[in-house]
C-alpha cells in the first residue's frame, strides 16, 4: 500500500510539473511571438522606423522653414518699428513747430 501512495504521489507530481511546464512554454511562445511580431511590424510596417524617417526628414526641413520665416517676420518687425519710432518723432516735431495749429 506504501508503494502505491508513493507510486501516486510521485505520479501526481509529474503530472503537475508537466502542466505547469506546457503552461510556461505556451506564455513564452505566445509573448515571443508578440515580441517578435512588435519588432517586425516597428521595423518593416507602414507607421515603423522606414515612415518614421522619412517623416523626420520632412519635419526638419518644415522646421528649417519655420525658423527661416521667424526670422524673416522679425526683422520686418524692427524694420516696422523703426518706421514707427520715425513717424512718431515726426510728427512730436509738427506739432511742437511755432506754426502749427492745435
Amino acid at each position: 500500500m506504501a508503494a502505491s501512495e508513493d507510486e501516486l504521489a510521485k505520479k501526481q507530481v509529474q503530472e503537475a510539473v508537466w502542466t505547469w511546464t506546457g503552461r510556461i512554454v505556451v506564455l513564452a511562445a505566445t509573448f515571443g511571438f508578440g515580441f517578435f511580431g512588435g519588432w517586425y511590424l516597428w521595423a518593416r510596417g507602414f507607421q515603423g522606423a522606414p515612415a518614421l524617417r522619412e517623416k523626420v526628414v520632412a519635419m526638419d526641413a518644415q522646421l528649417l522653414e519655420f525658423k527661416n520665416k521667424r526670422v524673416d517676420v522679425e526683422g520686418q518687425l524692427v524694420v516696422v518699428r523703426g518706421r514707427l519710432d520715425q513717424c512718431q518723432t515726426d510728427l512730436a516735431k509738427a506739432r511742437s513747430a511755432p506754426g502749427a495749429t492745435p
